[in-house]
């Protein structure tokens, strides 16, 4: 077997770490260059650093009193493994059945109560509650809901390790499918899809409680 030297081991370690800050530099040279064109013009959120969005400053897309506000690649190019999302929910409303085909989700309650949904891959659910700095995961491709059971609003940061984290919601699903199949496999009359969104719910007021 062949030795390996100490001093060899601390010459790859050194390597390894300069190439990493090369690309680190690079990178952030790239996004630099990228945005010397119109500095502090952008979608809402971007900052005077390339290392900083402000969400809160973030375009919001409104669901009647609820709320989100998001960033992704070409918002935050530094943020290149990863994407964030601010959600409010107001009192009664839910963010509908989805999952995500290539990112997990880690959520962290700033305020309110709720209640999480999460389905695996074995169609084994689990149901619980998160109030006051819980954090919740759900891993990739794990159906998952969130609803809100509190008085007030609640408002949650959603962190995907993906910077263009993809989403499959249950409405766009129904909207684009087959009516007479989802009523088969769920033992239902054709007649009760009549009334189904034909587009993206996302975010809307739960209809009746459990």
């Amino acid at each position: 077997m062949e030795t390996v030297s100490r001093r060899s081991v601390m010459g790859l370690a050194a390597s390894v770490i300069a190439g990493g800050m090369l690309v680190g530099e690079v990178a952030a040279s790239e996004v630099a260059n990228d945005s010397k064109g119109e500095p502090g013009e952008s979608a809402g959120g971007k900052s005077e650093s390339v290392y900083k969005f402000c969400m809160g400053k973030a375009t919001p897309r409104h669901f009647g009193n609820s709320s989100i506000r998001e960033h992704k690649l070409h918002d935050f190019p530094m943020s290149a493994s990863m994407s964030a999302s601010l959600i409010t929910l107001a009192p009664g409303d839910m963010r509908e059945p989805h999952w995500h085909p290539n990112s997990d989700e880690w959520l962290f309650v700033m305020a309110g109560t709720i209640r999480m949904t999460i389905v695996d891959g074995k169609g084994e659910s689990s149901q619980f509650e998160c109030g006051l700095e819980d954090v919740a995961f759900t891993p990739q491709g794990f159906g998952h809901y969130v609803e809100n059971i509190g008085d007030g609003e609640a408002r949650l940061m959603l962190i995907h390790n993906h910077a263009e984290f993809t989403t499959v919601n249950l409405s766009e699903w129904v909207a684009a499918g087959s009516t007479s199949v989802f009523a088969s496999t769920l033992k239902m009359p054709v007649r009760a899809f009549d009334d189904v969104p034909t587009k993206r719910v996302f975010i809307g007021p739960k209809v009746a409680k459990d």
